[in-house]
């Protein structure tokens, strides 16, 4: 009896003990499990297993914020935003956090909410360059050329190799009219990336319309086409300026070689009929003369062509926010916690553009 009583006791010591260490257990499992849920694409589980792990530990930061994740990713916006601010309670200095926050923002289409929210994200580390390429991105497609080249400058100081950046500097100093500094800026991003064309066709853009050099527009923006053929936007700047030197049948054959690079019927339509329409010799290009005294095109004028043949193509836009994968644990210990100075119920002010990407991801 008395063995049968201790043996009895080992079992439930044992069952005891067991259930001690699977409870020590259960919240690195659901985070572990939640984030695996979170790669595949499970978000309703990945919710509910980020919940559970909440449940055991109220205050633990990285469950509330994989929380808000999971929910960005499920696409429930409006809850990624309450979850988020939540995690922001716990550590408001988290610049993922707010970077994240910026992209629920951005996809309820509340743009000041998360251009602020940007700009929180590169307050608490200036290092997060994500951010700050999204932020001056966002400052750019508002037309705040004068921001978002202050921010460029910042990261291309920082990054000497990112030729993204030197690329969208120099679309950002053309806007505010600093064509020698986008000159400058373009022949970085050229050294930077050779085998790219859209360095080249900005910097056509600028002898073209800006500087009234035709003939190095020319040249650039046949460089743009070797480099990249399939790319329409470079053929149409290549005819303009033909047209513009009153090459028509030169003109006609590089519009013809656009076409099937057009996805668009609507666009494909309208290039059609302008080749129809100068075969007959029924148009010409706006403001153009013929003759050797002056510009053919005027920068409204090329504007206005630009506009009539492609009113689908949105116009250049830097890079838009993106989201990144989970992975705030190695952090979470050096976050400053201090919240006095940080008033969450004004974290954010702006939007940005992106889709979330193919697949739910």
């Amino acid at each position: 009896m008395r063995k049968i009583l201790s043996m009895q006791l080992l079992t439930m010591l044992v069952v005891f003990l067991a259930s001690t260490a699977a409870m020590a257990q259960s919240v690195e499992s659901l985070m572990n499990n939640g984030q695996e849920l979170l790669r595949r694409g499970a978000y309703s589980q990945a919710v509910t297993a980020f919940k559970q792990a909440l449940a055991r530990e109220p205050d633990y930061f990285e469950a509330q914020f994989n929380l808000g994740f999971a929910y960005l990713q499920w696409g429930n916006y409006n809850q990624a935003v309450i979850e988020l601010k939540k995690a922001l309670k716990r550590q408001p200095r988290n610049s993922e956090a707010w970077s994240n926050l910026a992209i629920a923002y951005d996809n309820l289409n509340r743009s000041n909410d998360a251009m602020d929210a940007l700009a929180q994200a590169v307050n608490c580390d200036p290092g997060n360059m994500t951010a700050r390429m999204n932020l001056a991105a966002m400052y750019a497609n508002a037309n705040r050329m004068q921001q978002a080249a202050a921010q460029y400058r910042q990261i291309v100081r920082m990054d000497t190799a990112n030729a993204e950046a030197f690329l969208n500097l120099a679309k950002c100093c053309m806007a505010a009219g600093g064509a020698a500094e986008a000159k400058e800026v373009l022949k970085k991003a050229i050294a930077l990336e050779p085998g790219k064309g859209e360095p080249h066709s900005e910097l056509g853009d600028i002898y073209f319309k800006k500087e009234n050099d035709v003939d190095k527009a020319v040249a650039e923006y046949r460089l743009a086409i070797s480099l990249e053929p399939s790319n329409p936007a470079f053929y149409q700047n290549l005819a303009m300026a033909l047209e513009n030197k009153g090459q028509k049948q030169e003109a006609i054959e590089v519009w013809k070689k656009m076409l099937p690079y057009l996805d668009d019927a609507i666009n494909k339509e309208k290039i059609q009929d302008r080749i129809d329409r100068l075969e007959k010799g029924s148009v010409t290009a706006p403001g153009f003369s013929g003759g050797a005294g002056g510009p053919a095109f005027s920068e409204e004028k090329t504007r206005k062509l630009e506009q009539e043949l492609r009113p689908e193509t949105p116009r250049k836009e830097t890079k838009r926010i993106e989201t990144r994968p989970v992975n705030v644990s190695e952090d979470i210990e050096q976050v400053n916690a201090d919240s006095s100075s940080w008033d969450i119920s004004k974290e954010a002010k702006k939007r940005a553009q992106e889709k979330k990407s193919a697949g739910g991801k």
